[in-house]
């Protein structure tokens, strides 16, 4: 036979909204009046958020890191694609990418923003596919671009292709 326990009940106080009120609480477990509503608990920022107002962020420790740089880039993209198809997909010479990761050359600024672009690109590939899947998907039609995202990419640059990539991810079709 079970021995029943006994109930422990005290009245605790709730606060929020400015209010405080008065509750039952048995066992443990709080016994809320009829018609009492509890608001989801919001996260910080929705604070900041509805305000308007952007919180601050001090990014004085933001350093030069060669894991970041036009280098490092090219040598991630080189290992990733080859010098060959780095060099086609941002319409260089062959022999540039190799010149860049040496250190014999620099990109100008335009080469470092395709770098980035691509960088980024070939980053999110890896997130969503296996390296032969990336090959098919990139050379495949893609119903979210209405074209292969290869194409797109060498027109537009890594934005569209990205989107396409998370909607993949997550199931959208077009």
């Amino acid at each position: 036979m079970e021995k029943q326990r006994k109930a422990v009940e005290q009245t605790v106080i709730l606060r929020g909204g400015g209010r405080e009120t008065p509750v039952k609480m048995r066992n443990g477990v709080i016994l809320l009046p009829k018609g009492f509503k509890v608001a989801p608990r919001r996260r910080a920022y929705a604070k900041t958020q509805a305000s308007g107002r952007t919180a601050a962020v001090n990014l004085a420790g933001l350093k030069d890191t060669p894991d970041y740089g036009p280098r490092a880039m090219t040598q991630r993209l080189v290992n990733a694609l080859g010098n060959n198809a780095v060099a086609a997909l941002l319409g260089v010479n062959k022999d540039r990418p190799s010149r860049w990761v040496s250190g014999q050359d620099a990109p100008n600024e335009e080469n470092r923003a395709q770098l980035a672009d691509l960088d980024s690109l070939v980053g999110h590939l890896h997130t969503a596919f296996t390296p032969a899947q990336a090959r098919l998907w990139l050379e495949g039609h893609n119903p979210h671009l209405d074209a292969r995202p290869i194409d797109v990419y060498r027109l537009e640059g890594a934005a569209p292709v990205i989107e396409a990539i998370r909607a993949h991810e997550q199931g959208a079709f077009a």
